[in-house]
């Protein structure tokens, strides 16, 4: 036996030298500052992984600008209880907007536990509260959204969408209601949004996929006000309704076109009087701006197309619009379906554009269908920019009627516009003199009416040419773009149980676990009885269970030591 004291733990081993104490000392004290150091990085640079499906707390870009561009306190007040599914994503959700912004100010108010401080937001905000048949608070708002005194309210529906009761199935839409509801309190203003009507004309109040109705319906959501103007009737005095056999629809109340901000014409399928051209015209050369929608039109004896008398309209945007017919050729940007009239225009630089480019990245670029071609005319104001283009292989058929008696596999003739084309374009003009706008008036035209219709609202796959849309007109009113949130997956938010699945249910949970749990019991203890018995082992047969190999590895120390 060695008559050597055994080193106290913790204790330096002997021979260590004042160097290497020294050296561990400041090896400690580095490593203590660098934690102080990593935690203060961690505190002042938010980062978080979101491993959820479909993002649910990635924040859009739309969210992102709109958050950075406060600049006064918003406070967000959450009235939900501990217990509701939604507490936990809404406090997760608000967390990402306040890394961004930390003027976002969030209480969380639990009415059931919480009922002075719910009340106090009660009487401040006129919130409406009862209780159910177990005592539980319910109120008429989830969450309500504040600046200043300027509330906006937001209640369970407007955070999920059912989409189908019967399976159960919803989409949480918690982050377009919340930055919806932020913007609503930033904005002072509701910019006038004027529709031209009178000459053919689809309605704002027209729905379906062919119809204005969802355009509106954007427009009113992002805080715009969305007006129809009067006007001359085109042609026989009689529009879309009438001709298509309904009675007569009610004029449309005069407004003032003074008071808007943007003027879009939708379209017309019949040729616009001077006195409104003149009308309009006057409005952009004040200052105000337009979004013309045209395209081809053909007339009653499908011979030639209709002449809507905008030429003076357009060129005060240095725009023409050709009499020609669009084939897109390219077997890359046309349609699988038709002749080519439906195709993938390829999306040219522009601020209108770049909300566009990244949608395009992600395979959700413009469609348009039945289009004529735009070019800039000889000597207008201003060179009007290219939006929207097509391939070099496309071309704009003249004779379109001549073909249209016999189509075939279209192919481009003499006298036929080549491609490239433009199919939209957008100008900005000089200010007027003595104006204190930020930017001159400012034109987009654009060879199809059909980017304003319902369908590009109503169906993901034509997403890219909604946000075309809204892009232009968020630039034309000089706004902050539109609020664009791809909407996430839906999911299952309960479970469905029969009587046949509820007997399995039992039937796992009596008898399947608790006989699995024995069985692995039994192997377990079966494996270790055969350890325990196998031959070789030092002790024998007759040693001490557990013993074994460390027991003889500790007798083995002993008969070797001195």
């Amino acid at each position: 036996m060695s008559g050597e004291r055994p080193a106290q733990a913790g204790a330096p081993p002997p021979g260590t030298s004042l160097g290497e104490k020294l050296s561990a000392s400041v090896g400690i004290i580095a490593a203590m500052v660098l934690a102080v150091l990593l935690n203060l990085l961690v505190a002042r640079h938010y980062r978080r992984w979101d491993w959820t499906q479909g993002g649910l707390y990635t924040l859009s870009d739309a969210t992102v600008s709109t958050l950075r561009s406060i600049e006064e306190p918003i406070r967000v007040y959450v009235l939900l209880s501990e217990g509701d599914p939604l507490t936990l994503s809404v406090r997760h959700l608000l967390d990402a907007y306040r890394a961004e912004n930390p003027r976002i100010e969030v209480e969380v108010t639990d009415p059931d536990r919480r009922p002075a401080e719910f009340l106090a937001v009660q009487q401040r905000y006129g919130i409406v509260a009862g209780k159910t048949d177990d005592g539980r608070i319910v109120t008429d708002a989830a969450i309500i959204v504040a600046r200043g005194d300027r509330p906006h309210f937001l209640t369970a529906s407007d955070l999920v969408e059912v989409e189908d009761e019967d399976d159960l199935r919803s989409r949480p839409r918690l982050e377009q209601a919340l930055t919806g509801a932020i913007r609503s309190v930033l904005r002072s203003e509701r910019p006038m949004v004027c529709f031209a009507a009178g000459h053919g004309e689809k309605s704002i109040e027209g729905g379906g996929a062919g119809g204005l109705a969802a355009l509106k319906d954007r427009l009113n959501k992002n805080n715009y006000e969305v007006v129809e103007l009067g006007g001359g009737r085109g042609g026989d005095g009689h529009g879309d309704e009438e001709e298509a056999g309904a009675a007569p629809s009610e004029p449309a109340p005069e407004v003032d076109l003074d008071r808007c901000r943007v003027l879009v014409l939708a379209g017309p399928s019949q040729p616009v009087p001077a006195s409104d051209v003149a009308r309009y015209r006057a409005f952009i050369e004040k200052g105000g701006s337009a979004l013309i929608a045209l395209g081809p039109v053909p007339d009653e004896s499908d011979q030639r197309y209709v002449d809507l008398g905008l030429s003076s309209l357009l060129a005060v945007a240095g725009v023409e619009l050709r009499s020609d017919f669009v084939f897109e050729l390219d077997p890359k940007l046309r349609s699988t379906q038709g002749f080519g009239e439906t195709f993938a225009p390829i999306v040219r630089p522009h601020p209108i554009t770049e909300g566009l480019i990244k949608a395009a990245d992600q395979g959700l670029g413009p469609v348009l269908t039945v289009a004529s071609s735009l070019a800039p005319t000889a000597s207008g104001p201003v060179v009007p920019a290219p939006l929207l283009v097509t391939s070099d292989q496309a071309f704009g058929m003249v004779d379109f009627f001549g073909w249209a008696r016999d189509p075939s596999e279209p192919k481009p003739r003499d006298g036929d516009h080549p491609g490239p084309l433009t199919v939209a374009c957008a100008s900005e003009l000089p200010k007027p003199a003595g104006s204190s706008a930020a930017h001159g008036p400012r034109v987009v035209v654009v060879g199809s009416p059909g980017v304003l219709y319902g369908a590009n609202w109503q169906s993901p796959e034509l997403r890219g040419t909604a946000v075309f849309v809204e892009s232009a007109l968020s630039w034309l009113a000089a706004s902050p773009p539109m609020l664009d949130i791809p909407d996430k997956p839906a999911f299952t938010a309960g479970l469905r149980i029969s009587e046949d699945s509820l007997a399995g249910i039992f039937r796992y949970v009596i008898v399947y676990m608790p006989l699995a749990a024995a069985l692995l019991g039994l192997a377990v203890y079966l494996a270790r009885r055969g350890s325990e018995r196998r031959p070789g082992d030092k002790g024998g047969p007759g040693a001490p269970a557990g013993r074994g190999a460390r027991g003889a590895s500790a007798e083995a120390e002993r008969e070797g030591s001195p």
